[in-house]
């Protein structure tokens, strides 16, 4: 997987992100939503940033969350 390529996330995350150690709720339902692939982290996990257009929203997520749907 890499950069522009159009993914179906597989689950659905209950949090968004944490903010003062306080962990922020998940806002949107992207389990089964199409997205795209916009940074690619790797290190210990492979990490993905990936934009949901639908919802102006963008999530981390480990390869493990995705399935590509269409390669660039």
């Amino acid at each position: 997987m890499r950069i522009g390529d159009l993914v179906r996330c597989t689950f659905q995350p209950s949090v968004s992100c944490v903010k003062s150690d306080c962990a922020m709720p998940m806002e949107y339902h992207i389990q089964g939503e199409i997205g795209i692939i916009t940074n690619v982290r790797w290190g210990h996990v492979e990490l993905f940033r990936v934009l949901f257009p639908q919802f102006g929203y963008t999530h981390t997520i480990s390869r493990c969350g995705i399935e590509i749907i269409s390669e660039k």
